[in-house]
């Protein structure tokens, strides 16, 4: 019961609906979302500051937590809302990209790996299971990298066409 007084938890949940909610106008209306801002479309643009802040932010939060312990509860919030806005983004871009092809390669498994983050992240945090948090970290921390390993192949695969 001590969990439903966390206001981090309320947060992390109305950015959730947010996102749920943008992916569902997505769907629903499609067109928001396809205009152009320079050569790529907007929900580009959204997934391409989504995914570089996860793969910039991310390991400074992990150095930081290590040289300023006593500001482990600000760089935990930031690491959190951070990377659930960039989830956001990402979400939208997907969705925008997967209600129109039908195969979606390196990007199916780069939004996986996020989602994966995501979750293992919320259930690290906020332990809403009662599974050990060392196993939840583990697998946070499997994801991280799984991230980092599709994010190059993925960019690889739309800068050269492998």
């Amino acid at each position: 019961m001590e969990r439903l007084r966390n206001p981090d938890l309320w947060g992390a949940l109305i950015i959730i609906f947010v996102t749920l909610f943008f992916s569902a106008l997505v769907v629903v209306n499609r067109s928001l979302f396809g205009f152009l801002v320079g050569s790529l479309q907007f929900t580009h643009w959204m997934s391409l500051i989504g995914g570089l802040w996860i793969a910039f932010v991310t390991p400074i939060y992990y150095v930081l937590k290590r040289r300023r312990p006593n500001r482990i509860k600000e760089l935990v919030r930031i690491h959190i809302f951070g990377n659930l806005v960039a989830f956001l983004f990402i979400s939208v871009h997907f969705t925008y990209w997967i209600i129109s092809v039908s195969f979606m390669g390196t990007g199916l498994a780069l939004f996986v790996a996020v989602f994966a983050l995501v979750l293992t992240g919320l259930l690290n945090r906020f332990n809403l299971m009662q599974i050990s948090t060392r196993y939840i970290r583990s697998l946070h921390v499997s994801m991280t990298t799984a991230f980092y390993l599709v994010l190059i192949i993925h960019i690889l695969n739309h800068t050269i066409r492998l």
